[in-house]
């Protein structure tokens, strides 16, 4: 790519398609090219490799990085995955250096998609589109093994737990694409379809977690009515409306169709009980054999012997502390065991980083015509970290994606100057400047002669 390209901020040819496939990819969980490697290797560490390489190869030595602040933040919990990895044993050093290099991968992935989304001003509302066909796509397929009448079938991801914590992060960013100004009646209307086939995805996972965070983001979505500006207050409620009936829908007359629904009537029927077992502290419930019991046990067995590092990161499972064999579920509590007071303090300010800057966004996008879209990515997130108290968010994929779109909303407000108290734009790089080929000096045009003024004619008489 020549140095004028750069200026003008042209693409590479072939970038644009691949970040699609990347995208879509992202939901293909059930695939994987290396057996032998628990974590998913598989089409999109391939396509997500090809991107790094070409951000690394068209990236000129006067082009200045761009690091966001939460991205610092990501970059200390790395380093600090890496030092822990001095408290593992040696039979578990192979998987956590795995660990290690996956949650590198993806830090770096993030880092080039939001250096390309500033240097060749990739519209946020382009990503949400790709993410958008993703579902409508990965939705039928869904439904198509859902017919066949195993619970258990759950299209490309790899089982109905990826599959609910996928589609919920899904949702939000769908629901933000429905409200992006400039689309089409016709995108508008696919975007809704896709919304709701992702509240079936969320529904019949089973996961209830996932329910309880669901649950909490549409009772914000409702109110959020009240605070929207007017003339989008009517687009709000008719977004909440519209998923809320499904959801009531699909609970009250789904099991007459498919046996899905039977299970999601089964599943949210216990969502109380998934709440009071996750912050129930009775050691009687460990005795008893609560799962989530015993990790919290586990948890802060690990921490009390290792409370600097913790017991080093992908040390947890089939370790001393691991009564059931699993991962911690909680994404706090790893890191807690696994990187101690360093790492979950890195993590505190990194997810605080994220809650940060969405709700920057909103404040700042509320008056123009992107309002809609930045207020359904601030109740996204904010309804997202309760589920990152439950899950492993820093494993799904559409988390990473969900970074990318805010970080590249970041860019596009920088490039543009919209929204409320936008700064200007910033003077460019003295570097760069220097570095682009000058025009030729255009040629001075002779000074034309002052003419004298024509002398009056004397009256005549």
């Amino acid at each position: 790519m020549t140095t004028a390209a750069v200026r003008r901020g042209r693409m590479p040819a072939g970038l644009g398609p691949l970040i699609a496939v990347l995208v879509f990819t992202a939901f293909l969980t059930q695939v994987k090219f290396v057996p032998a490697i628990r974590n998913n290797v598989g089409p999109f560490e391939i396509v997500g490799a090809l991107v790094i390489l070409v951000f690394i190869v068209t990236t000129r030595s006067f082009e200045r990085l761009e690091i966001h602040p939460t991205m610092r933040f990501l970059g200390g919990i790395v380093l600090v995955a890496a030092v822990s990895q001095i408290n593992l044993p040696s039979t578990h050093r192979l998987f956590g250096v795995i660990q290690v290099f996956g949650l590198a991968f993806l830090a770096l992935l993030v880092l080039a998609l939001h250096n390309l989304a500033h240097r060749y001003r990739i519209s946020p509302g382009s990503l949400l589109r790709l993410i958008t066909i993703s579902i409508l796509v990965v939705g039928p397929w869904i439904l198509l093994e859902g017919a066949q009448g195993d619970l258990q079938l759950a299209g490309p991801f790899r089982n109905r737990a990826h599959m609910g914590s996928y589609m919920l992060t899904a949702f939000w960013l769908v629901l933000a694409y429905s409200h992006w100004p400039g689309i089409s009646k016709w995108q508008r209307r696919f975007a809704q379809i896709a919304m709701l086939m992702s509240i079936y995805g969320i529904a019949a996972s089973g996961r209830r977690s996932v329910y309880l965070s669901f649950l909490v983001g549409l009772a914000a979505l409702s109110a959020s009515f009240v605070v929207a500006r007017r003339g989008r207050r009517f687009a709000v409620l008719a977004s909440g409306v519209l998923a809320i009936g499904f959801l009531a829908s699909f609970y009250l007359w789904g099991s007459r169709l498919m046996p899905q629904a039977a299970f999601f009537q089964e599943r949210i029927a216990m969502v109380d009980d998934r709440l009071r077992a996750a912050v129930s502290f009775d050691e009687g419930d460990a005795e008893a054999g609560s799962f989530f019991s015993m990790q919290r046990q586990g948890v802060r067995l690990a921490f009390e012997r290792h409370p600097i590092l913790g017991i080093g990161w992908g040390g947890f499972p089939q370790s001393v502390y691991s009564p059931t064999g699993h991962e911690v579920h909680s994404t706090p509590l790893r890191f807690i065991a696994e990187t101690g007071i360093l790492g979950i303090g890195l993590y505190t300010l990194f997810l605080l980083s994220v809650l940060a800057t969405v709700t920057r966004q909103y404040l700042t996008l509320r008056p123009t015509p992107y309002g809609g879209a930045s207020l359904a990515l601030m109740l996204g997130v904010w309804s997202l970290a309760i589920s990152y108290s439950y899950n492993r968010h820093l494993t799904e994929r559409t988390f990473w994606l969900l970074l990318v779109v805010l970080l590249s909303i970041e860019a596009f407000v920088a490039a543009h100057g919209v929204g409320r108290g936008a700064a200007r734009r910033r003077a460019p790089d003295p570097r760069i400047a220097a570095a682009l080929p000058r025009p030729a000096p255009a040629r001075l045009a002779a000074p034309l002669r002052r003419r004298r003024p024509a002398r009056a004619l004397p009256r005549r008489g």
